[in-house]
């Protein structure tokens, strides 16, 4: 059975294959088009994916769309229509709706036609989609499953029981009361972009005093009924029916001061409402699991949609519920929707059972060279620097670069398939000692040329987390944040709040990247490297090895390494 699942036309636009219930491979799009969050249809990653597995679009059984479009459209009609019906208005904003709905999934069978697919397309519902890549790649035969989104159909939170009888739902609350599009307004009042922005005000947040505007969430939300849980006042947001802003004067006269332009400096009342809002909607996420653990008794929560990327929050879930267990997968987010589309439909329309223990639980789904092939592209670029050195073993490799990274030298890290999700988990990744306090602002300010506020992750080895951070289980996506434990010095690792974000690391999910932190730990006792993704500001993850060369170019990292090779400036 080959499935080609697909995501697209909102933000992180994927492609992924699934062949007999086993995920091939997967990519964003952004990731061959080099657009942040790109959203249109992923005509690069469909080909990359095809190629990858050699096959042709004909060997395809089905494609696996990631939501239903039919459920999709009639939110939507009856969200501009309520509003806008029978005021002139509606007629403008209707046609620009149908124009771009007959673009996107309304012509579907068309795009998928154009590419030389005529075969059967199977629809899932936007949470089922998360909440399948997050059950079936977890280790738990039994879990609650929830799912916080902006906006799917008409859900934007959708709890259920997960077992091997399929889903079946527990508690949902409906659009526009959403978790998801407040914060991602508040995103855009903070000057960030809502969809991309949302980790940057997760990293604002520790800066801030949550009590100063604690008060305002009062009167944005309150506890509802039994069939929405949580009800959100509309009269101080558009994103119902704006199609360019999410908030309105209302907001700003609460708030008590005006939003935040992009390039406008951070101040202390900026990192205020950021504090406040993430307590905010750790309070509401909490409320929510509590009040499903009520209906339905279970230890364990699979957790999915784009809100599972908030850490911070994450990472609190077991001490502010009952929960004992947590698995959030590598890529909640609409890309992950791709992989999971086709698993709800391998698993729950063909019945084959879930894996025991967990299945396609690897992020590195993507591209791969080799190295001849990463030798060529080096001399072709001719690459700006003082050496390039080839080391024939991963042991003496390891070695060097770990020698260098305590050296206070900032390495790119460039090795085997690229990581599937917004983490970079060991194989596009920008490495540096955690140990020295001021790598930190090095790397933001003359690497990844960002916000001075913002933090990095450590990546540590699984046998050895626990003498370091306040976790009771292992973080392989780097989606939880914990405490830092007080006898540990790793500063530029270390938030404010002495929490940190951490992926813990099992030999045999990335050999390599393990022994180069054991590697570190014979230098300095940590097995501990400061770990970010491989890109400058506004620019994708890095995929390909000319991507690599032109970062390290353009930025001031100390080293670059290309598979086996060492590349110094």
């Amino acid at each position: 059975m080959i499935q080609l699942g697909l995501s697209a036309f909102y933000h992180d636009s994927a492609a992924a294959l699934v062949i007999d219930g086993k995920v091939i491979c997967a990519i964003e799009e952004e990731k061959l088009s080099g657009e942040k969050h790109d959203s249109s249809f992923p005509f690069k990653a469909i080909q990359w994916c095809l190629e990858y597995a050699n096959i042709t679009i004909d060997e395809v059984d089905m494609v696996c769309w990631y939501e239903n479009p039919k459920d999709k459209f009639e939110r939507v009609k009856q969200t501009i229509g309520s509003k806008y019906w029978p005021l002139k208005s509606f007629f403008p904003k209707w046609r620009r709706f149908i124009k771009r709905w007959n673009e996107t999934e309304g012509n579907l069978e068309g795009i998928l036609e154009s590419i030389g697919y005529t075969g059967e397309i199977l629809y899932t519902l936007h949470h089922h989609s998360h909440l399948a890549l997050s059950y079936y790649t977890s280790p738990f035969d039994k879990a609650i499953g929830l799912s916080v989104d902006g906006v799917g159909e008409s859900h934007t939170i959708y709890a259920a029981m997960c077992d091997e009888n399929g889903f079946h739902k527990i508690q949902t609350l409906h659009f526009p009361h959403s978790l998801g599009l407040v914060y991602s307004a508040f995103t855009a009042y903070l000057g960030f972009k809502p969809n991309e922005g949302e980790y940057k005000v997760m990293g604002l947040a520790p800066y801030g005093e949550s009590q100063t505007y604690h008060s305002i969430f009062d009167k944005i939300a309150h506890i509802g009924d039994d069939i929405d849980i949580i009800k959100i006042n509309q009269k101080y947001f558009t994103y119902k029916t704006s199609e360019t802003d999410m908030f309105n004067q209302k907001l700003i006269d609460l708030i008590g001061f005006p939003p935040r332009f992009k390039d406008e400096p951070i101040e202390q009342h900026h990192k205020d409402l950021a504090a406040s809002l993430q307590r905010w909607y750790e309070s509401m996420l909490y409320f929510i699991i509590n009040r499903v653990i009520n209906i339905w008794e279970c230890d364990n929560l699979v957790l999915g949609g784009g809100c599972a990327y908030n850490g911070t929050a994450n990472g609190k879930i077991k001490k502010y519920t009952s929960i004992k267990n947590v698995w959030i997968p590598f890529a909640p987010s609409d890309s992950g929707s791709a992989i999971g589309a086709c698993l709800y439909h391998y698993h729950q329309t063909f019945g084959n059972p879930k894996v025991k223990g967990g299945d396609n639980q690897s992020p590195y789904l993507g591209e791969e060279w080799t190295n001849p092939e990463l030798l060529k592209i080096i001399l072709q670029k001719r690459v700006r620097g003082n050496a390039i050195v080839m080391y024939e073993t991963p042991q003496v490799l390891c070695k060097e670069v770990a020698r260098l990274i305590n050296e206070g030298n900032i390495v790119g890290w460039f090795q085997g398939r690229t990581e599937f999700g917004a983490r970079a988990l060991g194989n596009r990744s920008i490495l540096a000692n955690p140990h020295l306090p001021d790598v930190r602002d090095r790397i933001n300010k003359v690497v990844k040329k960002r916000e001075m506020f913002r933090p990095f992750a450590p990546s540590v080895t699984i046998e050895d987390y626990q003498k370091y951070f306040a976790s009771e289980e292992d973080v392989p996506y780097m989606n939880q944040v914990v405490q830092v434990k007080d006898s540990v010095n790793i500063p530029s690792v270390t938030h404010v709040d002495n929490s940190a974000r951490i992926q813990t690391l099992k030999k045999e999910d990335n050999p390599l990247y393990y022994e180069l932190l054991k590697e570190f730990e014979k230098l300095t006792g940590t097995p501990i490297l400061l770990n970010t993704s491989f890109n400058l500001k506004d620019h994708t993850m890095t995929n390909d090895p000319q991507k690599a060369i032109w970062t390290f170019n353009n930025c001031d990292m100390n080293y670059l390494v290309l598979g086996k090779f060492l590349i110094s400036k």
